[in-house]
């Protein structure tokens, strides 16, 4: 998965929690009146420390395609 899906995943999981009373209350007067309750906390967290899992999965495959592809071109000749 690459970083640009991990984003909208992360970005999508929010919305969806922030779309369940139970785990989020929207007051309809206004933004500061609006806050995650205890389970969506929780929710929230756990599903963060997933993401985390997943942006360090990305950036592993990243970095490993990026590795991979240098030194190809290494052994084509071409300037690195």
């Amino acid at each position: 998965m690459d970083r640009q899906a991990v984003k909208e995943l992360m970005y999508g999981g929010v919305a969806e929690l922030m779309r369940n009373r139970h785990y989020f209350y929207h007051s309809s007067v206004g933004a500061q009146y609006s806050h995650w309750t205890e389970e969506g906390q929780k929710a929230l967290a756990e599903y963060m420390t997933l993401i985390g899992c997943k942006m360090l999965e990305a950036e592993h495959e990243e970095l490993d395609k990026r590795a991979k592809d240098l030194v190809i071109n290494g052994l084509k000749g071409k300037s690195v």
